[in-house]
């Protein structure tokens, strides 16, 4: 009998690196060694910034008929080429549900999912999703003190702690007086640990952040969330949340004009501001400001769309631009280097349903954390 012969270390992780989530979720099964290998923080961070771990476009798509409500999460090629219409793969489809409101993410490959609450219910239903490894993991209610206020309205933030290794939600509840106007000491906030399973409330500082404009995408970056914050002076101002210290802050925005609206995101690995026209919010020229590590602006590029009304939805690939066509109700990818535009292949609902447009990676983080074993290093 020929005895097994084992590849050197170095050369199975390089070769585990380059296969797809779903094949090293099965090769988790080979033995404990490969097991305690793929589930290591070290190999599962390499593996998300592995080159052959590509970016991709996920849309997830909402329609509404019949009073009942359809999902549709699909994924597009890493590559989109002019005059191909790209592959949908379909990686999660639900049919007739009645209780979805909203997803965001992605962090880590991560989505925070909320469900509605309804009328015997305090709390919007949260979880935690990775679609690669299809792991969902309910999040427990999220409790405030009552307040003597008519309504209140909820924002979430899904976040990582990259000294503690934990993931976070960020759960901001603002109290609506009877004038429907929402004021700073009428603001709560509440943070889910992923490592403790539990919720803690938090005394915020922050008189001014309390009107928090949602970002396109995730705007998450190095343990910090970001968010633009409003106010009655129209300067864009720049809401933080450290995710390690649990603190807020604030940055300064570029300096543009007060009468033009802006929308954060993410360009690459910098953090950036999409800038356009309200008077035109379907024809614009759109402006993109990237922070620099001074926290000081530069404006990168310009884009000036010869297509008709649209409105802006990502980024890809730095320098493209996705935009939903409201005649149509498509989606469409603009290059304006060649000015080309390609179809997508999605009608969208925009009367009565909903669209998300994500960059996304395929990711090996694991939500259900059976022990705390989990966090050990067996990447040699």
């Amino acid at each position: 009998m020929v005895g097994r012969h084992h590849l050197p270390e170095d050369l199975l992780v390089d070769v585990l690196l380059r296969l797809p989530v779903e094949s090293l979720v099965r090769f988790k099964c080979v033995c404990k060694h490969w097991y305690a290998l793929i589930t290591s923080p070290s190999f599962v961070e390499m593996h998300f910034r592995h080159k052959h771990n590509h970016a991709h476009l996920l849309i997830c798509n909402l329609t509404i008929s019949d009073k009942s409500k359809s999902i549709a999460f699909s994924l597009l090629p890493a590559k989109i080429v002019q005059g191909v219409s790209p592959e949908q793969n379909t990686v999660h489809q639900l049919q007739r549900v009645s209780d979805f409101m909203s997803i965001a993410g992605p962090v880590d490959g991560l989505f925070l999912v909320e469900k509605a609450a309804f009328f015997d219910e305090d709390d919007a239903r949260l979880a935690l999703w990775n679609p690669a490894t299809r792991e969902f993991w309910p999040l427990p209610p999220v409790s405030f003190e009552p307040q003597p206020f008519k309504d209140h309205d909820n924002q979430f933030a899904l976040g990582f702690d990259p000294l503690t290794r934990d993931y976070k939600v960020l759960c901001i509840r603002t109290f609506w007086d009877d004038w429907g106007l929402g004021v700073s000491p009428n603001c709560f906030v509440s943070v889910y640990s992923l490592r403790n399973n539990s919720w803690k409330n938090l005394r915020p500082d922050f008189p001014d952040c309390c009107n928090l404009h949602e970002p396109i995408g995730a705007t998450h970056l190095n343990g910090v969330n970001y968010w633009l914050s409003g106010r009655l002076d129209n300067i864009f101002r720049i809401c933080s949340f450290d995710m390690g210290s649990e603190q807020f802050g604030e940055l300064q925005g570029p300096d543009i004009p007060k009468a033009q609206w802006g929308k954060l995101m993410l360009r690459g690995d910098s953090l950036a501001i999409l800038v356009g026209d309200p008077g035109k919010p379907m024809t614009s020229i759109y402006d993109v400001w990237v922070m620099n590590l001074e926290d000081s602006w530069t404006k990168v590029l310009s884009v000036q769309p010869q297509i008709v009304a649209h409105w802006p939805r990502s980024i890809w690939e730095d320098d493209k631009m996705i935009f939903e066509i409201t005649e149509t109700s498509q989606l469409v990818l603009y290059d304006p280097t060649t000015r080309q535009v390609i179809d997508l292949g999605f009608q969208l609902d925009l009367i009565m349903g909903r669209s998300w447009v994500f960059n996304y990676k395929q990711s090996l983080v694991q939500i259900k954390r059976k022990n705390n074993s989990q966090g050990k290093d067996n990447v040699v």
